[in-house]
């Protein structure tokens, strides 16, 4: 029986399945959302649901010198000195798929954005979404369709500079899937590290700031989500260390102007020195009837708050 990861990221999960099992046998599916939103971990879970068996995942990651080449086929040096016609990671994915039908294949494709799209692509910017129809690849001039069985899920950055230059053609065959930074799943993820409730509070306040302050600009601008805190077990010194050495040099880059959002996170992200923490809030006093008050839950073991 699958793993439950918490109500708010099964939810994420099973929308990027229902996607994948809708609309993956002509588009593909990505998962978009700034840096530590999840994209990640919930496309890797999604794609072992999807495939027959965990060993028919395959994963790569786009960069930007990935290539044609590297992705269809290309020219390759043999050890005898000379070049051969290879398969690129895509056509060797796609070959087996088409030779076993009867199972479900899922390509998984890390940082989507990162790589010049329609150069690494190619044929495939038309053949994924018609994959009756077959093309003749640029080298070694052989037919081929993209196999029915073959689902290509993929995350990506809306910040990337290719994100934001991606024409109408490859627009219309990817289906994207919003992924914002949200506090339930930052609770989820959480659980059971012993942070104590007004962490988890503050926590979550901080992203609740930015979106009310930013509006329509949160989910592309916020430069981190929730994942950001996926290390920190303890209050101090985990978060400190954090704003030292990762969120203060997102906010205030070498070289460059700050981030849009970097006074709004300063003011409320109260561990900006080594021995800074969040008070737990004061119990209230006994009732009339003299019954003592409920313990604050300073150990973060029970359902978080709000």
């Amino acid at each position: 029986m699958p793993t439950n990861y918490g109500t708010a990221t099964e939810a994420k999960i099973g929308e990027a399945v229902a996607a994948c099992q809708r609309h993956g046998a002509r588009s593909i599916v990505a998962l978009s959302g700034v840096p530590g939103t999840g994209k990640s971990f919930v496309a890797g879970i999604a794609a072992q649901r999807l495939a027959s068996d965990p060993l028919m995942v395959r994963e790569i990651q786009f960069h930007p010198t990935f290539s044609y080449e590297e992705f269809i086929e290309g020219y390759r040096a043999t050890a005898s000195g000379g070049f051969a016609i290879e398969k690129g990671l895509f056509l060797e994915w796609n070959d087996l798929a088409l030779d076993d039908p009867t199972h479900k294949y899922v390509l998984l494709i890390e940082e989507l954005t990162r790589a010049n799209l329609p150069a690494v692509l190619g044929e495939l910017m038309t053949y994924v979404e018609h994959r009756d129809r077959t093309f003749t690849t640029v080298y070694s001039r052989r037919p081929i369709r993209v196999a029915e069985n073959i689902l290509i899920l993929a995350t990506l950055n809306p910040r990337d500079r290719s994100a934001l230059e991606l024409d109408d053609a490859l627009l219309r065959r990817l289906r994207l899937i919003p992924f914002p930074p949200d506090n339930q799943q930052l609770r989820e993820m959480l659980n059971g590290r012993g942070l104590a409730t007004p962490v988890l509070n503050k926590l979550a306040s901080l992203f609740d700031e930015c979106r009310g302050q930013f509006g329509g600009d949160f989910d592309a601008l916020m430069p981190f989500g929730h994942g950001m805190f996926s290390e920190v077990s303890a209050e101090a010194p985990d978060l400190f260390e954090l704003w030292k050495q990762r969120i203060s040099p997102l906010l205030n880059p070498p070289g460059r102007q700050p981030h849009p959002f970097a006074e709004v996170i300063e003011q409320h992200y109260p561990w900006r020195s080594a021995d800074a923490r969040v008070a737990a809030p004061v119990p209230a006093p006994a009732n009339a009837g003299g019954a003592a008050p409920a313990a604050a839950n300073a150990g973060g073991g029970g359902p978080a708050a709000g």
